[in-house]
């Protein structure tokens, strides 16, 4: 259970923006919010906002134990990936936000079928592109910035880390669509 909360808050900055792009996600700044109906199915299932906000305050912690423990980091390299994370998520929020929205625009205009306006997919489909080149660029950047402060091991752990941490937040994603629980977005293969 606690390796998997552990796995669970390492994939949220990965996972969320992917899954924001797709209409799935709100910012993280408290951390994942799955988009839910307007009343709830189980109205005594949902945790209150305290206890969510607790719970996401505990895994945080957990997280940046973990990864110092891993990693081998020091204070100071902990302090460095909090600021670069907490800027580069910033950045991919908004990006998935411009993403979302020229989804929407075209998923809009696709159901309009024959009066489809065709300069407004061609605008989206180049929105589209365009964000998810940023989106690499913003990699590339952050990859560039975390050297900085990191050894090429400490660079490549960090990463394996994340993507197994994405991997298992899909997996429970799938679970819990599965098993009927309100559901999240189907992330990308």
């Amino acid at each position: 259970m606690r390796r998997g909360l552990l796995m669970c808050a390492l994939a949220l900055p990965l996972l969320a923006s992917s899954l924001e792009a797709q209409g799935g996600l709100g910012a993280r700044a408290g951390g994942m919010r799955i988009n839910r109906p307007a009343r709830p199915v189980n109205p005594g299932a949902e945790l209150q906002p305290d206890r969510t906000q607790q719970l996401q305050q505990q895994i945080r912690r957990s997280l940046w134990r973990v990864t110092k423990e891993r990693l081998g980091f020091s204070d100071e390299q902990m302090l460095h990936l909090e600021r670069t994370s907490q800027r580069y998520d910033l950045q991919r929020r908004a990006l998935a936000q411009q993403e979302k929205a020229q989804r929407v625009v075209l998923r809009t205009e696709m159901l309009a079928d024959t009066a489809a306006n065709q300069s407004a997919i061609a605008a989206a489909l180049d929105q589209i592109h365009a964000a998810q080149v940023r989106r690499l660029e913003l990699q590339k950047e952050e990859q560039t910035e975390l050297a900085a402060f990191m050894t090429p091991l400490q660079r490549a752990r960090f990463t394996t880390l994340q993507e197994q941490v994405r991997r298992r937040l899909q997996e429970l994603a799938r679970t819990r669509t599965d098993s009927g629980a309100v559901p999240m977005p189907n992330a990308r293969p």
